[in-house]
C-alpha cells in the first residue's frame, strides 16, 4: 500500500522581474510519506522557502509562473482555485514560519487568532473553539494557557510566539506541517526545546513534516531524509545518516566539511570556493561547476542527470558513463 501523502513532481518556479527572469525552482521532485520528515536543505537563495510557499500556494502569479505537479492526497493543488484552496490550506496541511511576529497580528489577542482557525475550518461554536484552542496550548507545553488567550503577541517572547504558531498550526490536525525555518531567529535552548516538541508531535499525532533550514544540526537533530539544494535544484536526496556519513554531491561535501567539529578542534574549516551565481544569468551546464573541485569538461556544456544510486539520488557527473568520457 503507498502511504505517500504529498508529491511534488517536476515543479518549476520562475519569477518575472524588471531584472529579467529568476528560475528559483528547477525541475524538483520529492514525496512525503505519511509520518516522514523530510529536510530540505540549502544556503540563502537555494528555493527551499520558494518550493515551501508554492506548495501551500503563497506565492503571488503574477509575478512567479508556477509549473509541475503538487499533488496532497492525489489532488493536484496548483490547479485549485484560491477559495478551493483555502479549504486546504490550515486544514489538510498548515506552515510555520520563521519570524512569528510578522505572521501574528498584533492587534488581536492570541485566543482570537487560534479561534478564527476553527470557527472558518470546522464551524465550531466559539465556545468549543476556545476549550480546544486552550487544549492546543497545553499541547505545546505553554504554561497558563488560559491567561496566554487572553494576552497581544507583543506580550510574549520569542519563543512562546513560535509555539502559539505551532499550535496554531496544528488545531485542525493537518496531514501535512511545514517547518520554513522556525528555530532561526531563537536562541539554542529554544531551538532544542522546538526541536523536541516537532518530533513530540509527529509521533503523537503522525504528522508529516517539512523542515526548511540552512543549518544541518538541525536537520541531524529533526529528519529522517534530506533533500539539498543548491540554485534552485535538487542535488541530492538521500536517508540523513547517509548524507552525514557519504556525501555523494561535491556541494553536500562541501556543506559538511564547513561545519566545525570537537574532534578537529583548532583545524581550518573548508569553505566551499566562489559564490552562488546569479538566478538570472545561470551557467551553462551544471550550477555548481564554477565552485566544484572536481569539475570536468563535460560539466560546462550539459546539465547532469539525477543518477539512482538505490536508496538515493545525486545529480553529478561522476555517476555516469559520462564522467568518463576524454574531451
Amino acid at each position: 500500500m503507498d502511504d505517500t501523502i504529498l508529491k511534488v513532481e517536476n515543479l518549476n518556479v520562475v519569477f518575472n522581474t524588471k531584472y529579467g527572469c529568476a528560475k528559483a525552482v528547477n525541475q524538483a521532485n520529492f514525496s512525503l510519506k505519511k509520518g516522514q520528515k523530510l529536510g530540505l536543505v540549502g544556503e540563502s537563495g537555494s528555493g527551499k522557502s520558494v518550493i515551501s510557499k508554492s506548495i501551500i500556494r503563497l506565492l503571488a502569479s503574477p509575478p512567479a509562473q508556477i509549473s509541475g505537479k503538487i499533488l496532497l492526497e492525489g489532488q493536484n493543488l496548483l490547479e485549485l482555485s484560491e477559495k478551493k484552496m483555502e479549504v486546504y490550506r490550515g486544514n489538510k496541511i498548515s506552515m510555520i514560519f520563521q519570524e512569528p511576529m510578522v505572521c501574528l497580528n498584533p492587534l488581536f489577542t492570541i485566543g482570537n487568532q487560534m479561534m478564527e482557525v476553527l470557527i472558518k475550518h470546522e464551524k465550531i461554536t466559539k465556545k468549543e473553539a476556545k476549550s480546544r484552542s486552550i487544549e492546543m496550548l497545553r499541547t505545546v507545553e505553554i504554561p497558563s494557557p488560559e491567561t496566554r488567550m487572553k494576552q497581544y503577541p507583543f506580550e510574549l517572547s520569542g519563543g512562546m510566539r513560535q509555539r502559539i504558531m505551532i499550535a496554531m498550526s496544528l488545531l485542525c490536525h493537518p496531514e501535512v506541517l511545514i517547518a520554513d525555518e522556525p528555530t532561526t531567529a531563537l536562541d539554542v535552548t529554544i531551538q532544542a526545546q522546538i526541536i523536541d516538541l516537532l518530533n513530540n508531535l509527529n509521533r503523537d499525532f503522525g504528522t508529516s513534516i517539512i523542515m526548511i533550514t540552512h543549518d544541518l544540526g538541525v536537520i541531524a537533530e529533526m529528519v529522517d531524509t534530506v533533500a539539498v539544494m543548491y540554485c534552485g535544484n535538487i542535488v541530492e536526496k538521500a536517508p540523513v545518516a547517509d548524507i552525514f556519513d557519504t556525501p555523494k554531491h561535491p556541494y553536500t561535501e562541501g556543506l559538511l566539511n564547513s561545519i566545525p567539529s570537537m574532534e578537529d578542534s583548532g583545524k581550518d574549516l573548508e569553505a566551499i570556493e566562489g559564490s552562488v551565481p546569479s538566478l538570472y544569468d545561470l551557467p551553462k551546464g551544471c550550477p555548481f561547476r564554477n565552485r566544484c573541485k572536481y569539475v570536468r569538461k563535460v560539466c560546462e556544456y550539459h546539465i547532469p542527470p539525477t543518477v539512482d544510486l538505490g536508496g538515493r539520488s545525486v545529480s553529478c557527473f561522476q555517476y555516469t558513463d559520462q564522467w568518463e568520457v576524454k574531451e
